[in-house]
């Protein structure tokens, strides 16, 4: 990958080296700005992202994937001023821009003059009681770590077009540590790239210090990150946080709990409506936990992934998790993961439906017991399991029932009792329900 727009480049010797250099360049189709008179514009296909830069009046528009739409003027062309004090102006020229609630007028930070354009921008932001900070096209390098305040926001242009890359090896990305915690911070609309390379990094967003409340998440990539990259420590209590879609490619969390990791033992009703990680195991080595939860709401509408994805959820001490639709399609697993869903101790877990397109594990389901709260795999409802593809294996049984079930807080299984192991040995209790065949038949 190249460090900038992450290009592919073939591995030595491989024969289809065609392959991604074609994907390049269908990519550079976009990222390359079109320039030409403004009439001649239909002349170009608009694609997603692409830029054309009219030469005759200065009109900027981007594509959307079927027409132009125009995103401002520069230069004497088009009504702005030229001056580079408007807002659209600013960012065209490659300025971060701090938008302040009580600032008359737009600010500006030079992403070539200073190593943290965007730290400075929310502190001009923060200085005027709060106000949006907006990215422009293209890669905007930052030390790191990014730590906002309350009431503000960071905007990009969209993930394909602005992008966040941090520099620090050992920096996280976004940090949550504020004494005071934060309310009502929104991200949304940008690539957030880690340093990559084959040492560990920081965390791209990281909950370390009090609650975080009212986060709103819009749509993120993160990308190159050998760590964890969305982190909740142990006694941090973020809560009513959204966050909408979080793509992840290239990161490696497999000697950590999870790519997402929740170690805290409180912090209600947080929602993810798509998660879509896609991890790689080139640092660790090893498979990669998508959503580790110890404790804590989590509500994730569609988890899908692949690359080294290993077990999809790990739930353990009293977390509550709730999650629609759970995709499995890794292609690049070191080992097979002895479960694609791991439910440990009382906590509250309804998982929808299991949808298996590649990849081998012993079993679909482990419920188990959780030796820290000492407490049984209780309140668990698992949806059902759908194979989708040849390729998807599992060696063993759908489930696992480690641990037995207390009859009080029953766990039910929406499937057949032949897909039941029972590999603990202190007999049966009647707590787990395999729903089979129950109901009225019409």
């Amino acid at each position: 990958m190249t460090d900038n727009h992450q290009y592919e480049t073939p591995t030595a010797g491989t024969l289809d080296w065609d392959e991604p250099l074609n994907r390049n360049f269908e990519r550079i189709d976009t990222d390359v700005e079109l320039r030409d008179t403004d009439a001649n514009r239909s002349n170009y296909v608009a694609k997603a992202g692409a830029k054309f830069l009219a030469t005759d009046t200065g009109n900027v528009y981007l594509g959307d994937g079927g027409s132009w739409t125009q995103l401002g003027t520069i230069g004497s062309g088009g009504g702005s001023s030229g001056d580079g004090s408007d807002v659209t102006s600013l960012i065209l020229a490659g300025y971060v821009v701090a938008l302040g609630r009580n600032n008359s007028a737009p600010q500006s930070v030079d992403p070539e003059t200073t190593a943290t354009p965007i730290q400075d921008a929310l502190d001009i932001v923060n200085a005027a009681g709060g106000g949006e900070v907006r990215l422009p096209a293209g890669v905007v390098e930052e030390t790191g770590p990014i730590r906002p305040y309350e009431e503000t926001q960071i905007t990009g242009l969209g993930v394909e077009l602005s992008k966040i890359a941090i520099t620090d090896q050992n920096a996280d990305g976004i940090l949550f540590d504020r004494d005071s915690g934060v309310s009502r911070v929104k991200l949304d609309g940008f690539a957030l790239n880690g340093p990559a390379g084959s040492q560990p990094t920081g965390v791209a967003i990281h909950h370390t210090n009090r609650d975080t409340q009212d986060l709103f998440v819009g749509r993120l990539v993160l990308w190159g990150w050998n760590n964890s990259v969305y982190r909740v420590d142990e006694g941090v209590g973020p809560f009513q946080c959204r966050h909408e879609q979080l793509t992840i490619y290239e990161c490696d969390a497999g000697d950590q709990d999870g790519l997402f990791e929740f170690r805290s033992y409180y912090g209600p009703a947080n929602w993810f409506g798509t998660i879509a990680a896609y991890p790689s195991a080139t640092v660790s080595g090893q498979n990669t936990t998508v959503f580790f939860s110890r404790g804590g709401t989590q509500t994730v509408d569609y988890l899908t992934m692949g690359g080294s994805a290993g077990v999809a959820i790990d739930q353990t001490w009293d977390s509550l998790i709730e999650f629609g639709n759970v995709h499995w399609e890794p292609t690049s697993n070191p080992t097979n993961p002895p479960t694609i869903i791991r439910l440990l101790g009382h906590g509250t877990a309804v998982i929808d439906t299991v949808k298996h397109v590649t990849g081998v594990a012993d079993y679909v389901y482990e419920l188990g017991y959780d030796s820290y709260s000492a407490n049984a795999p209780n309140r668990k409802i698992l949806g059902p399991y759908i194979k989708l593809g040849s390729e998807a294996g599992i060696t063993t049984n759908l489930v696992n029932l480690a641990s037995p079930v207390d009859p009080a807080a029953p766990s039910l299984y929406q499937g057949s009792p032949d897909d039941v192991d029972v590999t603990h040995s202190e007999g049966a209790t009647g707590g787990f329900r395999a729903l089979g065949t129950a109901g009225t038949g019409f």
